[in-house]
């Protein structure tokens, strides 16, 4: 078995798409999409190479997607053909440029066309046209088709795991009074001083942070944002502001105090939530969403690079957001409430304050 046709049983254990009727068209209109990613990833380092520094990680992350779909629409249509088509990838590149580029686009479009009019028996040889044209381009763009297959299962597999199993917690070799707590309730009162909506956190008898507004001319709700800092620490064992809040920094080791715990990691985080609120906005706060989409997913983990939380595979970043607002919501409505929360079990709770 060649690395493609392992590629192609691995691809297949994550192909939501399969119990679908329309499952080759989605094939199909992925396909087309993921090729689209990879011109465009090419026209974008043709243009502005030097101020494109992420460019070789981009068209690699573009290629691998394509190659999901390619890998997925062989094993449906032609599954022989993916024994022969490393094999016959060995021939050199015959065009350079943009030559290149229009012959890649034009295969793909041929295999599509042949779908539209049912014409199945010829899918085949289109597929290998796909294939050596796919081969041609990634050969002179430095792209090793083997390691980008590799580093889409990493990414299918952070988002969409086997099996899921959360990230250990990071400050679990700490003394307890620089450990997040493991468990904790926190209430969040609404107050009004004028025209003015305040929100306020409790711990016992004691107020923590400062009294926050919507700090917005539309008022959102975004007083009560400090819930998904909560929900970081509780899906992702991660919170610089927590940890500030609750002053549970790790003061033992000088180098996570200063790089994992400080101001700037808090800024990240707080900007985080602001990137991750401005898209919910958009989306009802995220009301009976069930997933995240994936741009948002890596720009997230673009933008925590160098800092510990960057581990945390994607379906954890997807729970911590969707958790998150889920109380966002109820906390919205009621105004305010009781939030509890357990890092072991990873589980956050809400109920409505009394009286």
């Amino acid at each position: 078995m060649n690395w493609l046709q392992s590629y192609g049983s691995a691809a297949a254990a994550t192909d939501n798409l399969k119990d679908r009727q329309n499952h080759l068209l989605l094939l199909a209109d992925g396909l087309m999409g993921e090729a689209g990613s990879v011109l465009a990833e090419i026209k974008k380092m043709s243009r502005e190479e030097e101020a494109y520094p992420g460019y070789r990680h981009r068209l690699n992350e573009e290629v691998g997607d394509f190659l999901w779909y390619y890998v997925r629409l062989v094993s449906v249509t032609t599954p022989a053909l993916l024994a022969d088509l490393v094999r016959t990838a060995e021939k050199p590149a015959p065009s350079k440029g943009i030559a290149q580029t229009l012959e890649f686009g034009a295969s793909v479009g041929g295999v599509l066309g042949l779908l539209r009019l049912g014409n199945y028996p010829e899918i085949g040889p289109a597929l290998q046209g796909v294939w050596d044209a796919l081969y041609a381009l990634t050969e002179n763009m430095g792209v090793n088709l083997e390691e980008a297959a590799n580093a889409n299962l990493a990414k299918n597999e952070s988002r969409w795991p086997a099996q899921r199993v959360f990230h250990p917690l990071f400050d679990e070799g700490f003394a307890v009074e620089e450990q997040i707590p493991r468990n904790l309730t926190i209430e969040f009162i609404e107050r009004k001083r004028g025209d003015r909506i305040e929100v306020l956190m409790r711990y016992g008898c004691v107020s923590i942070g400062d009294r926050l507004t919507d700090n917005i001319a539309d008022p959102d709700g975004y007083r009560f944002h400090d819930i998904f800092h909560i929900a970081n620490a509780v899906f992702l064992g991660w919170s610089p502001v927590v940890r500030t809040l609750l002053r549970c920094k790790r003061k033992s080791d000088a180098a996570v105090d200063e790089n994992q715990d400080g101001a700037r990691a808090g800024i990240i985080e707080e900007a985080v939530a602001a990137i991750v609120f401005t898209r919910a906005k958009q989306m009802r706060f995220f009301e009976g969403a069930k997933s995240i989409d994936y741009d948002l997913l890596k720009n997230i983990r673009e933008f925590v690079q160098g800092y510990e939380v960057d581990q945390i595979p994607l379906w954890q970043w997807e729970t911590a957001i969707l958790e998150g607002f889920r109380v966002f919501r109820l906390l919205r409505s009621t105004p305010g409430g009781k939030v509890t929360w357990n890092l072991e079990s990873h589980r956050l709770g809400w109920e409505a304050l009394k009286g």
